[in-house]
Order: C-alpha cells, then sequence, then structure tokens
C-alpha cells in the first residue's frame, strides 16, 4: 500500500476495513504493508500491540490485522517508494517469507494502482524465485497469486503539456505489464475497467464497488424543497457557475452552500441580496442529518470527480441530485432521481434545476433500494472476497 490509515483517502479506508471483515470472519490473515507515512500517530502509541521479529519492532497489529511499515520517501509529491535498502525493509522481507513458506497457495499478493511503486514491489513479492531447485517452468515464478486492482480511469496529467505526455509514455510502456503479468485484474468501476481495456490490454477483468454505511434515521420530510450544494468551495468545483444558472433560473426555492474554500468571499460578494444562504463549513453529522431530515435537491457541479462518493451518500437520504456527467458517476443508478447534464454546460444545469423543482415528488426516493444493496458494505467485501480467493 503507498498510504495506510491514518491518512485518509478512499483507498487506504477502505482496505483497512477489508482486513478487519475478512479476518473478523475468518477468510484470511491479513498483513499490510504500508509506507511509514503519517504512522508516527500509531507508532508512537504505547499501548499499540507491536510486532517483533528479529529484536526488532517491524510494527503493529490492529484488529487482528498486522500493519508492516516500511520506511519511505517521496520523490515527487504523492508518490511515495519504499527505501528498499533499509536494514528495516530487509526484516520485513524476511518475516513475510517465513510467515509464508510453502504455503504459497493460501496467500495472495494484492496491490493498488498502477504507477505506484508499490506495485512493482509487490511483483516481485508475488514472483519471487522459489529457493529450492526444481524444473525450469516451476523455477521461474513461485505459486503465489498476484492480484492487481485498478483505482484509474484516466492517464494522469500534470502541471504542464511536456510532462504529462512523458507521464503517458511512461504509463504505455512500463507499467503495461501490471496489467499484463497480474494473475486477476479487478476494478473500482466499469469506466476504469474500460479505460484498461482500451488503453492498455486485452484481458479478462471482474468489477467491484466500494460501499458505504448509512446509519442516520430518514424522516418523513413534509417541508419545502431546498437546493443545496456541500463541499469545497473551490474553482474545480464550478459553484460560481451553479449560482448563475439559480439566478438566472428564477427558482423561487432557496439555495443552500455548506463548507468553505477558497472562493467563499468572491462566492459571498456574488450572492449578495440573493435568495442564497451560506452555512459555512459544517461537520459530517451535522450534514447528514440536515439531509436525512429536509427536502433537498442536491447539486455537485464539479467538472473534475472520479468517484462521486457524495453522489452515493446524498441518493441514500432519499433526495433528489442533480450532478456533472463525469467518471463513473452515470453507473451509480438509472434511476431519474440522478439527473445528469454536461461538464461546463450552465445552460442545461439551469434546465435540470428547473426539472427537478417541479417534478420533485415523482422523483424522490425511486433508487433507494437499489443503491442500498449495489453499495451494501456486506454484499461487495463478500464479492470482493470471492474475486481474489
Amino acid at each position: 500500500m503507498p498510504y495506510f490509515p491514518p491518512h485518509r483517502w478512499w483507498v487506504e479506508t477502505v482496505w483497512e476495513e477489508i482486513g478487519q471483515n475478512w479476518t473478523k470472519n475468518d477468510f484470511w490473515e491479513f498483513i499490510n504493508v504500508v509506507t511509514d507515512f503519517e504512522q508516527e500517530l500509531f507508532l508512537n502509541y504505547g499501548s499499540i500491540e507491536k510486532i517483533i521479529f528479529d529484536w526488532e519492532i517491524i510494527w503493529y497489529k490492529k484488529d487482528d490485522c498486522e500493519v508492516l511499515v516500511v520506511p519511505s520517501i517521496e520523490i515527487i509529491n504523492n508518490f511515495p517508494v519504499y527505501k528498499i535498502w533499509s536494514k528495516e525493509y530487509k526484516i520485513i522481507k524476511k518475516y513475510l517469507k517465513q510467515k509464508i513458506g510453502d504455503n504459497k497457495n493460501y496467500w495472495r499478493v494484492i496491490t493498488h494502482t498502477r504507477f505506484f511503486l508499490t506495485s512493482f514491489i509487490g511483483w516481485l513479492s508475488a514472483r519471487s524465485p522459489h529457493p529450492n531447485p526444481l524444473p525450469s517452468k516451476e523455477r521461474e515464478y513461485n505459486r503465489i497469486k498476484w492480484i492487481h486492482i485498478e483505482h484509474g480511469s484516466s492517464y494522469v496529467l500534470l502541471s504542464s503539456k511536456l510532462k504529462s505526455y512523458i507521464s503517458i509514455i511512461y504509463d504505455k510502456t512500463i507499467w503495461k505489464w501490471v496489467f499484463k503479468k497480474a494473475d486477476r485484474v479487478l476494478a473500482i468501476s466499469k469506466v476504469s475497467k474500460e479505460f484498461i481495456l482500451n488503453k492498455f490490454i486485452k484481458r479478462e477483468i471482474s468489477v467491484f464497488y466500494r460501499w458505504l454505511d448509512f446509519l442516520y434515521n430518514l424522516e418523513e420530510k413534509n417541508d419545502d424543497v431546498q437546493i443545496v450544494y456541500i463541499w469545497r468551495l473551490v474553482f474545480l468545483k464550478w459553484v460560481s457557475n451553479l449560482i448563475d444558472a439559480y439566478i438566472s433560473s428564477r427558482i423561487n426555492n432557496k439555495l443552500i452552500i455548506i463548507w468553505d474554500g477558497e472562493e467563499k468571499i468572491k462566492l459571498e460578494e456574488k450572492s449578495k441580496w440573493k435568495n442564497i444562504h451560506f452555512l459555512w463549513y459544517k461537520n459530517r453529522e451535522f450534514v447528514f442529518d440536515f439531509l436525512s431530515k429536509h427536502n433537498c435537491i442536491l447539486v455537485n457541479p464539479s467538472f473534475s470527480e472520479w468517484m462521486p462518493t457524495t453522489v452515493i451518500e446524498w441518493l441514500l437520504t432519499k433526495n433528489v441530485v442533480v450532478a456533472t456527467d463525469v467518471w463513473w458517476t452515470k453507473e451509480i443508478t438509472n434511476h431519474k432521481d440522478l439527473i445528469l447534464f454536461k461538464a461546463w454546460d450552465e445552460k442545461e444545469l439551469k434546465k435540470n434545476l428547473i426539472y427537478a423543482v417541479e417534478n420533485y415528488s415523482k422523483l424522490k426516493w425511486v433508487s433507494f433500494e437499489e443503491i442500498k444493496n449495489k453499495f451494501s458494505r456486506e454484499n461487495n467485501i463478500l464479492k470482493l472476497y470471492n474475486l481474489v480467493k
């Protein structure tokens, strides 16, 4: 893993949950080999159960899952690399070899996202030479299956066209082997799957979705419909254009904006004397309590959205969502309570806001059961286990 909690992105948070679930249900032992970024919060915690091997602490056990922490560096921002020359890395490698022993059919090596060098280390771990003399075909690789889970849906775009072009060449030549050599490739969405098939290699790829827990009590909603935006107030979220579309639509329903960000003052100035209300930053509990009790049309106008978790959560509050048709948003549901519009198209956004207000009672709740099942924790963790085993 390139990162791990307390560092919080979707990959590491969900993978921590998977380990806890699989060990709890006696599916497998679970070992996370992670970089040391932000791990000091755990490593310096006195009461945590430490793992000791060859008289060295190689780090800790949490919820029956082992977390082995490798000293690491970041070559560039958000690109961590294990210090494979370090004493700690060599001890961890020795520990894993002893742990696995000859029981290779029991274990799986799982890597995430092709361009991280941790995927290369995972490949080496799965494909290391067998220590005993064997016929050439058997000696070439050991028998640990390598599962690669791809989270990307596009090439990496950097700060200049030249850097982006070099990145794409690097992707197409170096990292293509991840999809070619892995025993099984999984994708977190159909968009990610199509990206691999169209840009890298034709092979069998299975899709599994992330999951969400929604624990709030949904109440009967009898209040007036409100238009709501929740998230960062930054350019790529296109909030300024949402305000323009709202004003030009002449909708009487009030627009509520919750959160904070660098465009805060600009947006507040633009909204003066309008039926627009800023609640600024509110915690998650407040937000979902609010959405559970009120009729809302939630708007996600972002033109850069990889995995719109918020859209899924909003639909689970039995409200209507208007969102940009980017990446895999359209995979969430085909029901009419998710209204999609083309990114950057302010006229279409305006039209969809008016449509959502006029047809709210017909649209709300229609996808709730489908989404609850599609993004169920229990269903998707079990599906992932069956794909990996």
